[in-house]
């Protein structure tokens, strides 16, 4: 969800460039009644160009895992302050007339004197966020690792152009064709999310879980992982139906990805089981975590009106990572801690039946 948010980000950005552009042509051709539009185009493209880059380093960044996150942040940092700096600079010269980056003059559309100067720093970005993409390459979701270049590759290819071609503005031309390439492979290559939760399916966490123990087997890292049931679901179903049923399990994967942080894998393992997987091996900190998802899945609980016994019935364990345990173990594991703490639910809601 994380990254669908991020690439929407960049499509909306290049839409709305893609619009200037348009408003800035009609302006143009037309300068006797329309050269405000023509202002107003250029003033937006100027303004945002640099945003949609950043919004691409954003997407970028967040195929990658928390290995090397600090070098990863402080360039990104340094792209952001340069697209605000940007972002002054061309309003002050737009509203005070100063020329720098481009003006009109009898109805036509000039370079200003900085032009040169800010469109190198953008390919200078670009190139980083080139250089950077492989050098950290190794922090890709291995399935990611090659197609994630297509995006920093059109970019740079569009920055060329737009810097030695007088007449294109196609930096963000380029990131729409790298987001289109990107569009096309995911759409059929990434068949690793639940359509119905939006979080991973059984497929995308197995995937995940292998490449957790094998992480761990050779940096010495451990990770710890939970199973996680939805207790007395068939009653939703049954009271209110599966409409609301498929709410719950919607609910359940938004509580799961709010109460853990950016770098949990979380994912639908089947039915009304969910799993995850963190780098947080604290067994304090995974009770008070699992503890608030009980508490807001109560509190929706008892919004809903749904039976007083929906739960939430888990087991999680930490991988050693001198264990060499395979996947198929450690799931076994999780899923008979998960049943036994299942099973503890049950007797309680029968002594209580009985008293």
């Amino acid at each position: 969800m994380q990254k669908g948010r991020k690439y929407s980000a960049i499509l909306t950005c290049t839409l709305i460039l893609l619009i200037s552009e348009s408003i800035g042509r009609v302006g143009e051709y037309n300068p006797d009644n329309l050269l405000f539009l023509a202002r107003i185009g250029y003033f937006l493209i100027f303004i945002l160009d640099p945003v949609d880059i950043l919004f691409a380093v954003n997407y970028v960044d967040c195929w990658m895992d928390n290995e090397n996150s600090r070098p990863r942040k402080r360039f990104k940092n340094a792209f952001r302050a340069f697209a605000i700096a940007n972002g002054v600079l061309v309003t002050l010269s737009s509203f005070f007339r100063l020329r720098w980056f481009f003006y009109f003059e009898d109805g036509l559309y000039y370079r200003g004197s900085l032009y040169i100067i800010r469109a190198l720093l953008v390919m200078l970005f670009i190139v980083l966020l080139l250089v950077y993409t492989v050098v950290f390459r190794k922090d890709f979701m291995s399935e990611y690792k090659n197609m994630i270049l297509v995006l920093p590759l059109f970019s740079l290819l569009g920055a060329i152009c737009q810097v030695f071609f007088y007449n294109m503005d196609t930096t963000y031309a380029g990131i729409s064709l790298g987001c289109l390439v990107l569009f096309f492979f995911f759409q059929s290559n990434d068949v690793n999310i639940d359509y119905l939760s939006g979080v991973l399916n059984r497929r995308g966490i197995d995937i995940k879980l292998d490449e957790m123990i094998k992480n761990s087997q050779s940096s010495g890292k451990n990770f710890a992982a939970i199973m996680m049931d939805l207790d007395n679901f068939k009653t939703i179903n049954d009271t209110f139906g599966h409409e609301e049923g498929d709410k719950a399990i919607k609910q359940m994967a938004d509580i799961l990805t709010n109460s853990f942080d950016e770098d949990t894998s979380i994912g639908r393992f089947g039915g009304d089981e969910f799993f995850v997987i963190t780098d947080n091996v604290s067994k304090i900190e995974l009770d008070m975590i699992i503890n608030e998802v009980r508490e807001k899945l109560a509190h929706i609980r008892d919004k809903r009106g749904w039976d007083k016994n929906v739960d939430i019935s888990c087991g999680y364990s930490i991988y050693v990572s001198t264990s060499n345990m395979a996947r198929e173990e450690f799931a076994e594991i999780l899923d008979a801690l998960m049943y036994n703490e299942k099973e503890e639910h049950h007797k309680n809601m029968e002594q209580l039946v009985d008293a």
